[in-house]
């Protein structure tokens, strides 16, 4: 990071600016998604939607209005418009006058708490076409209601909230901060707003200045003796191809025993949930490929200075992790080279992914260079206590990893990617693998599931006798019981 990154910004009193790298990436991911969408019939547009169910309490309706259109005209994201400048060559973005078109609104009633119904709802959401970033209308909320409810103001156990953002207004850590602000707009029904506060174009003008050198200069260092055209050779069922395509999620949990041992041993190192996912991820990839030199792509915050904690925004930038792994040394040792890498990838994250892309396209005949492995690691709340003194609580329905509301038929941009959602209150995980149903069956990622699930159970269970210290990696086993039951076939069928 330059010296530059560490003075204090100042808030700009503009209007119309530059988009930020993060915006413009996510700009054009918008018109390749249109284009695919327009060739192919199967696809989607799809949207950010966060699901709500009351699960204790009541709300009010009218409250919640007014709470919402607090923290709209707060954050200026929130109706912020993205339009190809043809004049000025650039994507730029502008802040137009807070008014009720800048959002929508839908009140629907149930006739019964039909699951079906209610995921049908949902997925429309997901694929709707409401939103319009030329006029900056990127965020709506749909209620859904119990139809037998006589109280038409007021929301009930088992009625639903959704939220839909566009994803050119937020990312992970801003819903935290929406809903932190939604909470405290709801309970104090007001919500205080800094006029002197930086604002996320302002952010964006910024970023446009930061010297670049040295963190392009960490990015060709990392990749200076990497084939761009490799690719690790993961179980497909059809051929490998660059389109991107449809994807499905298949979740899968561990015991809870076996989530204690990795929370103690995160502890223990005092290590990030990220970090120590990563890890065993790689050792995964390398289990099931044999491929050592190995690259997985992830989010990253992309928050580069304390000033920016508090800004709704899509600050979250793609970055790639590229590690060659030693099968010979401990995961303890692993660990700690897996530590520093993710440091001065930190240190480095800022880099315009579009940038990273357009370097290795020089050196690939691959359109897509990184799109085969990432993962995802999410710090969630389980549930939000909106209101204490009525006691309303709100929980999250994860969809993705929900009995009753599967997914299927999204847009992904990757192969295979492993998702991990953190719950620290309740210390636990759910996992799911999202992936592309052009390449994979399901029965395949259910295994790939069961093999993930041995690989931690071989490093982390109380009933392994690996040794985290000095036994090398290349130990570690995914090998399932039916697998070693068929080589002890084979075996006794060659020695015969």
């Amino acid at each position: 990071m330059t010296n530059e990154s560490n003075e204090e910004w100042k808030r700009l009193n503009i209007l119309k600016g530059k988009c930020s790298f993060s915006q413009e990436r996510i700009w054009i991911d918008e018109q390749i998604r249109e284009s695919l969408i327009k060739n192919d019939e199967n696809l989607y547009n799809y949207n950010r939607v966060i699901v709500y169910k009351i699960d204790d309490g009541y709300l009010s309706i009218k409250r919640l209005h007014k709470s919402i259109e607090l923290v709209l005209n707060k954050h200026e994201i929130f109706r912020t418009s993205l339009e190809y400048d043809l004049n000025e060559n650039y994507l730029k973005q502008t802040i137009n006058k807070f008014d009720k078109d800048n959002y929508s609104y839908r009140l629907t009633y149930l006739n019964d708490n039909n699951i079906e119904t209610i995921n049908k709802l949902i997925y429309n959401e997901e694929i709707s076409t409401d939103f319009d970033l030329n006029k900056g209308k990127i965020f709506r909320y749909h209620l859904l209601k119990q139809m037998n409810d006589d109280n038409k103001n007021t929301l009930f156990k088992n009625d639903y909230i959704l939220f839909i953002f566009h994803h050119s207004s937020i990312d992970q850590y801003s819903i935290y901060l929406f809903l932190k602000d939604l909470t405290n707009a709801y309970q104090n029904e007001k919500l205080n707003s800094n006029e002197n506060q930086l604002r996320f174009i302002d952010y964006s003008q910024y970023e446009r200045q930061l010297d670049l050198t040295n963190s392009e200069e960490f990015w060709i260092n990392l990749f200076s003796d990497y084939n761009f055209n490799h690719q690790i050779k993961l179980p497909y069922d059809n051929k490998l191809n660059d389109i991107i395509s449809t994807g499905s999620f298949y979740a899968f949990n561990i015991d809870p025993s076996l989530t204690r041992q990795i929370f103690r041993y995160k502890q223990k190192l005092n290590i990030n949930l990220f970090r120590l996912f990563l890890s065993t991820y790689y050792i995964y990839l390398f289990k099931l490929t044999q491929d050592t030199d190995i690259c997985i792509t992830s989010m990253a915050q992309n928050r580069i200075k304390q000033q920016l904690n508090n800004i709704i925004g899509p600050f979250e930038n793609l970055n790639v992790y590229r590690h060659e792994l030693d099968p010979h040394e401990s995961f303890t040792k692993f660990i700690e080279k897996i530590q520093n890498l993710t440091s001065l990838i930190k240190d480095n994250s800022y880099y315009p992914y579009q940038n990273l892309i357009s370097y290795t396209r020089k050196y690939s005949s691959i359109k897509y260079p990184f799109n085969q492995i990432s993962i995802r690691v999410i710090i969630d709340d389980y549930q939000l206590n909106f209101d204490l003194d009525k006691n309303l609580i709100l929980k999250q329905i994860l969809f993705r990893n929900h009995q009753l509301f599967k997914r299927d038929d999204k847009l992904t941009p990757f192969h295979l990617t492993l998702n991990i959602i953190c719950y620290l209150d309740k210390q636990s995980f759910e996992f799911y693998f999202e992936y592309s149903n052009k390449l994979f069956e399901e029965k395949t990622i259910e295994l790939l599931s069961q093999r993930y699930i041995k690989l931690l159970k071989h490093l982390f269970d109380v009933s392994s006798n690996f040794d985290l210290d000095d036994e090398p990696i290349y130990k570690l086993s995914i090998i399932l019981p039916d697998d070693e039951r068929l080589m002890q076939n084979i075996n006794n069928v060659n020695y015969s």
